[in-house]
């Protein structure tokens, strides 16, 4: 009987620290599954842009978008906005508009991944998945960081 529990305590903390290390997200125009392992791996070195429409100046940070891209673009990072804890509906209808990768991440996985505390906030990601940097969500940051 021990054996038994012993093996099912090991199962469910696998498949935690599974699901923990690779949360599952979904593609914010398609709605379509996506991991982050996958998504970092095609698509890295990142500045991801943890955005929700809920948030305090979300909508200034949003309208700034196409300047932080420009500078990450300058210093080798492809800009994702990753919207958090909240519908991927209403994720929908704030960025419809925007012409912008985003992803949707429900539950707020990579908030607690990348210990994220502030929204929104940029975080700078290396094509294997480590945090380089957070920064404040502007041009002007990722400028000074690329610049050190």
């Amino acid at each position: 009987m021990r054996r038994i529990c012993a093996l099912a305590a090991l199962f469910v903390l696998t498949v935690w620290f599974v699901s923990a290390a690779d949360p599952p997200l979904a593609d914010g125009v398609s709605g379509a599954p996506v991991t982050w392992s996958d998504y970092v791996a095609k698509r890295g070195p990142l500045a991801v842009l943890v955005w929700a429409s809920w948030a305090p100046d979300s909508d200034t940070v949003l309208n700034g978008h196409t300047d932080i891209a420009a500078a990450s673009r300058a210093a080798g990072l492809n800009l994702v906005v990753l919207d958090v804890q909240e519908t991927l509906e209403d994720g929908r209808s704030a960025l419809a508009e925007r012409e912008v990768p985003w992803l949707h991440d429900r539950h707020g996985a990579l908030l607690k991944q990348y210990r994220v505390i502030t929204i929104p906030s940029l975080l700078l990601v290396s094509s294997d998945g480590e945090a380089l940097a957070r920064l404040e969500p502007t041009a002007a940051a990722v400028r000074s960081w690329s610049n050190r």
